[in-house]
């Protein structure tokens, strides 16, 4: 009786130290999650897509690092007309947001969400959001924008070409005070036109931006870029103007041509013929050699 009273105590203390070990496993993990710090930036392009450009990062053992293959839940955030005391609390909840999509960042801790064109409005909320991650804490990030269009030219002036740009709100009412930046598209970046770096627009919402002679380009074929850069009320707006008025490139590549750097179908004729003659002559000089061993070896037999 007293053993089987000993042995039952021993089982419910064994299942008891168990809990207190799972308990303590799971506060433990939860308290090792990684709090990941997150900078969104919203971009619109003219005549081509929305989108938000998401980069997260968290503090490593050797400084900051990038947050990779972490998942994003976006939200849109609407304006509900609805009396907030004519309905309960989860009703609000479930009219004052709306959920449009999810996103991952990549290896360098990056992530682009392309926002459905239906989600787009002349005034938008968007909350990013890091939701049930085993590895990072839950967190928020509201990015809050108003549309605006962006509109660019090339034109000719006075026998001058010249970038002409207006930024205007969607109700067409011109936005002054505005800094814009006009560049010049290449494979690497942008290269900067005009005589500054930024240019605000006037009244009119206008720049007007001249071209410098002598830019290059396939065939004559340039693209200039003029940016409205992470503003406060509007976010970033790139407007991309394309125009055949630079000088044409001269093709001077040779590697259609037989030289030392081509691709092996090119390779030059005195390079296929030299040490294929070399080759020949040592062969030929071994089967000589070997043909002379073995009528000495005749011989003597």
């Amino acid at each position: 009786m007293i053993k089987s009273v000993i042995s039952r105590s021993k089982s419910v203390l064994f299942i008891f130290m168990g809990v207190l070990a799972f308990l303590g496993n799971d506060a433990y993990s939860q308290e090792e999650k990684i709090g990941a710090r997150l900078t969104v930036e919203h971009v619109k392009v003219m005549n081509e897509n929305t989108s938000l450009k998401i980069t997260a990062i968290f503090k490593g053992e050797e400084g900051y690092e990038p947050a990779q293959n972490l998942n994003f839940t976006i939200y849109k955030i609407n304006e509900s007309e609805v009396d907030s005391e004519e309905i309960s609390e989860e009703d609000s909840e479930a009219v004052s947001e709306e959920k449009i999509g999810n996103v991952t960042t990549n290896q360098e801790g990056k992530a682009s969400f392309v926002i459905p064109s239906k989600f787009v409005s002349p005034l938008a909320t968007y909350s990013i959001r890091i939701e049930n991650s085993d590895t990072y804490e839950d967190d928020e990030e509201e990015v809050t924008v108003m549309d605006a269009i962006l509109e660019a030219s090339v034109e000719e002036i006075d026998s001058v070409y010249q970038i002409k740009a207006r930024f205007v709100s969607i109700d067409n009412e011109p936005l002054a005070e505005q800094t814009l930046q006009v560049g010049l598209k290449r494979l690497f970046g942008s290269l900067t036109i005009g005589e500054d770096d930024r240019y605000e627009t006037d009244e009119d919402g206008a720049i007007l931006v001249p071209i410098q002679d002598g830019l290059t380009g396939v065939d004559g074929k340039l693209t200039f870029q003029v940016t409205l850069k992470e503003n406060d009320d509007y976010g970033t707006i790139i407007a991309f103007i394309k125009s055949d008025i630079g000088v044409p490139v001269k093709d001077e590549s040779t590697f259609h041509q037989r030289t030392l750097w081509s691709p092996p179908t090119k390779t030059p004729i005195f390079l296929l013929i030299v040490p294929n003659i070399i080759l020949i002559g040592i062969w030929g000089i071994l089967v000589l050699l070997v043909i002379n061993l073995f009528k000495i070896y005749k011989s003597k037999n």
